[in-house]
Order: C-alpha cells, then sequence, then structure tokens
C-alpha cells in the first residue's frame, strides 16, 4: 500500500468524514471501555476543536481512501518556546500495523521542524498498550501522567524533543514523570476523603 500524506485542506475531506473515521478508528478503544474523546466527537465538534490545529491525512494513492489522521496545535510554553500538541492519531482499522501512523509522523515532524517548533507533547491512555508502544517506539518520552475531566482513565503525557537546545535528559525526563505520578497519587488521595 502506498501512501499521500496532505494536510486536510488540500484534499475535499470534509470534518464529517473525519469524525466517522475517527470513531470507526477508536470502536476497538471503546470496546476496551476507554472513553477516547474522539470516538464520540460529532463533526462540528471535530471542526470547532481544529479552528487553530493543523490536520494530517494519509490516503491510500490508489483508492484515495482515508487510512489516518494526525493533528498537531501550536502552543507557546511559559518560556515562550513553540511547541505542538499532537493528538487525535487515528488509523483506520484495516491498514493498522502497516506503518501508516509512522509515516504520518514522519511528515508532521519534518512541519513542526520548519514551523520553529522545539518540543511535541502528547497524551494516550495508559492501558492502551499499541497507541504506548508506537509513542515510544517513534521518538517520544512518557513526561507525566494525568487524568482529563472528559474521559474515564489515566493518560501518560509523552513529550518528544525535536531542537536539541531544549532537550532535556533522560534522568530529568524520568524525574518529571515521577514527580507527575506523586501529583496525580496525591490528588487523587484528596477526592477520595
Amino acid at each position: 500500500m502506498k501512501l499521500i500524506i496532505k494536510q486536510l485542506q488540500e484534499t475535499g475531506i470534509t470534518y464529517a468524514q473525519i469524525a466517522d473515521f475517527m470513531h470507526e478508528s477508536f470502536e476497538e478503544r471503546l470496546l476496551q471501555g476507554l472513553r477516547f474523546t474522539c470516538s464520540f466527537m460529532s463533526a462540528a465538534q471535530f471542526e470547532e476543536k481544529m479552528k487553530d490545529g493543523t490536520v494530517f491525512v494519509a490516503l491510500d494513492e490508489d483508492s484515495g481512501e482515508l487510512l489516518g489522521t494526525a493533528v498537531l496545535h501550536l502552543k507557546t510554553d511559559r518560556r515562550g518556546r513553540t511547541y505542538a500538541y499532537h493528538e487525535y492519531l487515528a488509523v483506520s482499522p484495516k491498514a493498522k500495523h502497516l506503518g501508516v501512523a509512522t509515516q504520518l509522523a514522519v511528515v508532521w515532524k519534518a512541519w513542526a521542524v520548519e514551523n520553529g517548533v522545539q518540543y511535541v507533547k502528547s497524551d494516550t491512555a495508559t492501558r492502551a498498550e499499541s497507541s504506548v508502544k508506537w509513542h515510544l517506539k517513534n521518538g517520544f518520552r512518557i513526561y507525566g501522567v494525568k487524568a482529563f475531566k472528559n474521559t474515564n482513565y489515566v493518560s501518560y503525557i509523552f513529550i518528544m524533543y525535536l531542537d536539541e537546545a531544549t532537550k532535556k535528559s533522560p534522568t530529568y525526563v524520568r524525574l518529571h514523570y515521577l514527580y507527575s505520578r506523586l501529583r496525580y497519587f496525591l490528588s487523587f488521595q484528596k477526592r477520595r476523603i
């Protein structure tokens, strides 16, 4: 299978098609009992979320069929550095384990570097084993844990450095992760009281 990867506005794909694609792609997670936000978003909600994002799509070169998506939102941190938040990574069930997500990552990483992004953050459920493995295999490191209000699980927060000047040591990243776990545990304990 040969892929073409483009930004959404370069295609005729609609937000309704993206929303349907997300629902289909995340059906497996729903069966696992994981309520991923994109598994129930409407086309209008997705369009609203994407207003300030860049949507990348992977298409089958022969059929033009949508096989994958990924979104980057550019942000600025407290120190004035540009970073991107990577989300809504989805791959068609029939194209899983064929490298679609990795090929998307090659394109969005190049785009991020061109746009001055120094690092990329992402998240996924700790129980979403294939997604966790994909993040680690593609250059992300576990940076923290968090429970989001609209989900029913705990997420790993990942970080990937694109700029050597801002890159933190593996020890720093590990300590940040452990501190994050401690904060999460303490906040969980407060809620139980």
